[in-house]
């Protein structure tokens, strides 16, 4: 058997190899989670990823690189722009970040509907004042907005507000086993936010608010069967 002909049964080889590998890719999407928090947000998410039977082949969730919302996009950009320069990008990348008092917040927001825009699917999914905003929402529905007082930051009202709640008295950033406690709660807190959108679009409100909710929506659309 010539030279050639060797040459064209290895490119036959390696197209039906590809074609099978696209194939098999159109039937598995990949998503891409990157949160703001370092310990608490990604606790959660592994938690409830490993709880529904969700391979990390199928949701990466990512470390951060800065905990400003300029920067948890940056990151996730690059993230998204790496794995789509080695063939096989990202269907759609989450931004988790907290308004708080942060000044990047408009900015990285209005960033991600830019560049979806463009064809790269980064999406923001924001919490306010915070994450724990979303936890406080397992416990009952609220529309009463957080501010500031004294020394105490809007998160650190968040944050007592839930100290309240059973089980959270000696909540701290980082805690691991969030999900886990909470998890019997998930469909009253996806309601409470549901809710919480409804009066935010009516009343022009942005304090509170969340968006996990709906991140919890397709995450559970990939559960398995």
């Amino acid at each position: 058997m010539g030279s050639e002909d060797l040459f064209r049964k290895r490119k036959a080889r390696e197209s039906a190899e590809l074609k099978r590998k696209q194939h098999i890719r159109a039937q598995n999407k990949r998503y891409l989670i990157v949160c703001e928090g370092t310990k608490t947000e990604p606790h959660y998410f592994r938690e409830l990823l490993d709880d529904w039977g969700i391979r990390q082949q199928v949701v990466r969730v990512a470390p951060n690189d800065g905990v400003s919302p300029d920067r948890v996009v940056a990151h996730a950009l690059h993230l998204y722009n790496e794995d789509a320069e080695g063939g096989d990008a990202y269907d759609k990348v989450y931004c988790i970040f907290d308004r708080d008092k942060h000044t990047t917040f408009s900015a990285a927001v209005q960033q991600t509907k830019d560049l979806s825009a463009g064809g790269k699917p980064l999406e923001a999914i924001t919490s306010t004042p915070c994450f724990e905003f979303w936890l406080l929402l397992h416990f009952g529905y609220t529309d009463q907005p957080f501010h500031a007082a004294g020394k105490k930051s809007v998160g650190d009202q968040v944050v007592q507000a839930l100290k309240a709640k059973d089980g959270f008295k000696q909540y701290g950033k980082g805690l691991k086993g969030i999900y886990t406690g909470l998890k019997g709660r998930l469909n009253e807190a996806v309601g409470n936010a549901e809710k919480l959108r409804s009066h935010c679009e009516a009343t022009s409100s942005v304090n509170p608010a969340t968006d996990i909710d709906k991140l919890i929506a397709t995450l559970r659309s990939l559960k398995p069967e």
